[in-house]
């Protein structure tokens, strides 16, 4: 038994360490997670960090929901995103442009792609928080009934604190 408690603590210590004030509430944990500007890198094509998350698994990928918002404006807005921005030129024409976040799950981890419609590089991201949320298959597939696009569902349905 004082082995089982050991083995115990020393997970709650990794998960404490590898990931930013990770939550779990019914099964489901969640974490708010800082990305600064410097941690963006460019890959070619987009602008991409990679973010640790040990709750992922290859099951949680198959069959469960990994579910990523970004704090838009104090809106917990879900990825897939895209922004869409326009730029008078200085012969008073309107250039459109758009911005496109989407995101890719691995098993403990995710990545967040930012690209840009001209593909260019462009400017760097600015620093953004980001909510990561890991619904395990069996309670995803019990609670159809929630709307995951909805961060504010979600923390209501699973009774989430932050």
């Amino acid at each position: 038994m004082k082995k089982l408690s050991i083995i115990c603590l020393a997970f709650v210590a990794l998960l404490a360490v590898s990931c930013n004030k990770t939550v779990v509430t019914n099964n489901v944990s969640s974490s708010t997670v800082m990305v600064y500007s410097n941690d963006w890198y460019w890959d070619n094509t987009s602008w991409r960090v990679d973010i640790d998350y040990d709750a992922i698994t290859s099951n949680v990928n198959e069959h469960g929901a990994v579910l990523v918002y970004m704090d838009s404006d104090g809106t917990w807005r879900q990825i897939p995103m895209t922004f869409y921005y326009s730029q008078e030129n200085e012969d008073g024409s309107v250039s459109y442009y758009s911005s496109s976040l989407e995101v890719s799950s691995y098993d403990k981890g995710v990545s967040i792609f930012w690209t840009e419609n001209d593909l260019y590089d462009g400017y760097r991201p600015d620093t953004h928080r980001f909510k990561i949320v890991v619904v395990p298959a069996a309670v995803y597939s019990s609670r159809p009934d929630v709307n995951y696009e909805d961060y504010n569902a979600v923390k209501t349905a699973f009774q989430l604190t932050e």
